[in-house]
């Protein structure tokens, strides 16, 4: 895009002997900003976030209205580079929407991070325990009280239930308030009471399912108590003909339930990279398929 793209520049034509004669002059025809805004941000919203960094060099208040879309989803998969984020304090820090805090993160880095990005509505914590640390430090806990958009989060629950011998979610009120859950461990799902089906709100869930360690008693209480649940989808690793005929054979038969390889890290792929909406994340992917079954179904 050149830096003549929000604005036309019309020459008028000679239209006769005596027009040749009269001085000519450039007609410069604005787009009101409303509309340039519109198109910028539709264009950088399909584009991947490092195609975005000439559109920084048109204006200046295009320049503002970039940075929204850019600091919409951010990901941090280093200690160095949430550092640097921290420091540098931008003021788009408050335009952030999606935030993924990737494995190698220390955990006061993340309550830092969270603390500056306090209005997403979308988290990814994957931080892990660290050490021999005898609990969760109270900065992170704190931070994710102070979230009060939060709606999606994908979690590895041993981050925030550490030292906990049988973590009971109900009890921290972070997960009676969200609607999408994702939670990375496998053991959730092996029969220990962790609460899940405790969770009414929940419109979307996503589990690792193992079918040999999975206990069928665990998902049928899930299926039931969670009224609200539109989506339940059971990430496995076995192939997805082997989890659909044991759940058969189990006689777990539920609409809701979607079946995928596809693992928590593709959708922030996918956010990064700006691909397909419809497969850009998991809880966009179990909507479509549910749509396409009721439609073939109906």
């Amino acid at each position: 895009m050149t830096s003549h793209s929000t604005q036309d520049y019309y020459q008028p034509e000679h239209a006769d002997s005596e027009s040749e004669s009269q001085p000519t002059s450039t007609v410069m025809l604005h787009l009101p900003h409303e509309i340039e805004r519109t198109i910028f941000q539709l264009a950088a919203g399909v584009h991947p976030t490092n195609h975005l960094l000439s559109y920084l060099l048109v204006a200046e208040r295009v320049r503002h209205w970039i940075k929204e879309v850019m600091y919409r989803t951010v990901i941090f998969t280093s200690e160095a580079q949430a550092c640097r984020f921290i420091n540098s304090r931008p003021v788009a820090s408050a335009k952030v929407k999606s935030l993924c805090l990737g494995s190698t993160l220390h955990l006061v880095t993340a309550a830092d991070v969270m603390e500056l990005c306090n209005h997403i509505n979308n988290l990814a914590l994957w931080i892990v325990p660290e050490g021999d640390a005898p609990g969760v430090p109270a900065c992170l806990l704190n931070a994710l009280s102070r979230l009060p958009k939060l709606l999606q989060l994908s979690i590895r629950v041993s981050t925030v239930f550490c030292r906990t011998a049988v973590p009971f979610l109900p009890s921290m009120p972070l997960f009676n308030a969200i609607t999408h859950l994702e939670l990375l461990e496998g053991w959730v799902l092996w029969g220990f009471p962790v609460g899940i089906n405790y969770l009414t709100q929940l419109t979307h869930l996503s589990l690792r399912m193992v079918a040999h360690q999975t206990a069928p008693a665990s998902l049928r209480m899930i299926l039931m108590n969670c009224v609200c649940l539109q989506v339940l989808i059971l990430r496995v690793i076995e192939g997805v003909d082997n989890i659909e005929k044991w759940l058969k054979d189990e006689g777990i038969d539920d609409p809701r339930i979607v079946v995928t390889t596809m693992t928590p890290h593709h959708s922030w792929v996918n956010f990064k990279l700006g691909n397909d909406d419809r497969l850009r994340s998991l809880w966009q992917y179990g909507d479509y398929i549910l749509k396409h079954r009721n439609r073939t179904t109906g």
